[in-house]
């Protein structure tokens, strides 16, 4: 839902009035929003994968009986099924930031476009 015209104003007044309060919070916040990094949803669809891929592989292990055979697949088992959520749970690396740079191109230029009308808008009330 868009935010009406006064809701903007007033939430650039309040970035105003933290810049001004505190510049050193606003920075570690301007830091922290270039730095957050979301999983894309192909890492959730691999690690999602790696966890059935996981399950099923212990599942067979048990099936297999008992002996060193059941427990070493039990151990990859589970390991898979590891594997699969810390991919899930973890941001882009820097090697498919670096495959994708087109998408990082798009949006260092759409923050720069945001960054620069904030600019205008606060020069312009000056």
């Amino acid at each position: 839902m868009a935010l009406s015209e006064r809701e903007q104003q007033v939430l650039r007044d309040l970035e105003e009035q933290l810049n001004d309060e505190d510049p050193s919070l606003a920075e570690t916040m301007q830091h922290a929003e270039r730095t957050l990094r979301r999983p894309s949803p192909r890492r959730i669809g691999a690690g999602i994968a790696l966890v059935l891929l996981g399950l099923t592989v212990v599942i067979s292990g048990v099936a297999v009986g008992n002996g060193i055979g059941s427990i070493l697949l039990g151990v990859v088992g589970f390991a898979l099924a590891v594997w699969g959520v810390t991919c899930m749970l973890t941001g882009a690396s820097p090697k498919d930031s670096a495959a994708g740079s087109g998408d990082v191109k798009r949006s260092s230029s759409f923050m720069q476009r945001q960054s620069e009308r904030w600019d205008r808008r606060r020069d312009s009330r000056n």
